[in-house]
């Protein structure tokens, strides 16, 4: 005798729905967790982009070049202004927030004018144009400089930024040109005045290597999207001596020591490196 077990049949479509909403909610995880994994993939190359962007632009270069007045300080009362020029390369690195350190390599030319009234005949010489005369004289140092400046920038607004900073500078002098006028009684008794003009070098008179303290001001106006034009005004105090026992009368032990001043304005083209 044989026993039957009846089963129930379970109906096709039940089956189908289970399997689709199943089917459903995996593919739904799955990709929902490729678009987290993705979008966290997004987040990190967007900050990674940013972060190498802005060590980037820490960086920034520029080229110069302007014009300088000129005067020696006024241990004596004989001196007097004249001009020269500058020109250089700068790099400046962004250190911390609206502070930045800047590295510069310039020729600069220094002086002034100086005015000297020589007479050597109270040593015994004969009168003559060489031995007595008036000499205005303007002295030109060309010099390689190497300043080391410390900026500040106020952020105005985008276009506007100006800075203000101080540091110093090491100027090594590698020539000095002595530019003259030189009056005095051409033939003595006969009271004939002649004047007479020349140019020297007299690197010898002058100390070759100074330092210098700088204070100044820029601000950089976009010019497109990469470049910026640079105004820059300086001053420069002259720290160590340029010329030691200067003597407007040639008058040993009445000689004192005189240092560089300048006033320095650049235009120029700065850009940040990328």
């Amino acid at each position: 005798m044989h026993s039957f077990v009846k089963y129930r049949s379970i109906p096709i479509r039940y089956i189908n729905t289970t399997a689709i909403y199943f089917l459903t909610v995996i593919v739904l995880s799955f990709l929902t967790n490729v678009s987290a994994a993705q979008n966290r993939n997004e987040k990190k190359d967007v900050y990674k982009h940013k972060t190498i962007d802005t060590l980037k632009t820490r960086y920034e270069i520029g080229v110069s070049g302007g014009f300088n007045l000129n005067r020696f300080t006024k241990e004596q009362p004989q001196t007097g202004f004249n001009t020269g020029y500058n020109a250089g390369i700068s790099l400046n690195y962004h250190l911390y927030k609206q502070l930045s350190l800047q590295l510069e390599a310039n020729y600069l030319q220094q002086g002034g004018q100086m005015i000297t009234f020589k007479d050597d005949t109270r040593l015994g010489l004969p009168e003559s144009f060489s031995t007595k005369n008036v000499k205005n004289s303007s002295y030109t140092l060309n010099s390689i400089e190497i300043p080391l400046l410390v900026n500040y920038t106020i952020n105005i607004k985008p276009s506007w930024k100006p800075s203000f900073y101080i540091g110093a500078s090491y100027a090594y002098t590698f020539n000095v040109t002595e530019s003259y006028q030189k009056t005095g009684n051409l033939l003595p008794g006969e009271d004939i005045i002649a004047t007479v003009n020349g140019k020297q070098t007299v690197s010898g008179l002058f100390n070759s290597t100074r330092y210098n303290l700088i204070t100044g001001a820029n601000v950089k106006l976009p010019l497109t999207s990469r470049f910026k034009l640079l105004l820059d005004f300086r001053y420069l105090t002259g720290l160590t001596t340029a010329r030691a026992n200067y003597s407007y009368m040639e008058k040993v032990g009445f000689g004192s020591n005189v240092r560089t001043n300048s006033f320095v304005s650049r235009i120029g083209i700065v850009m940040p490196l990328k």
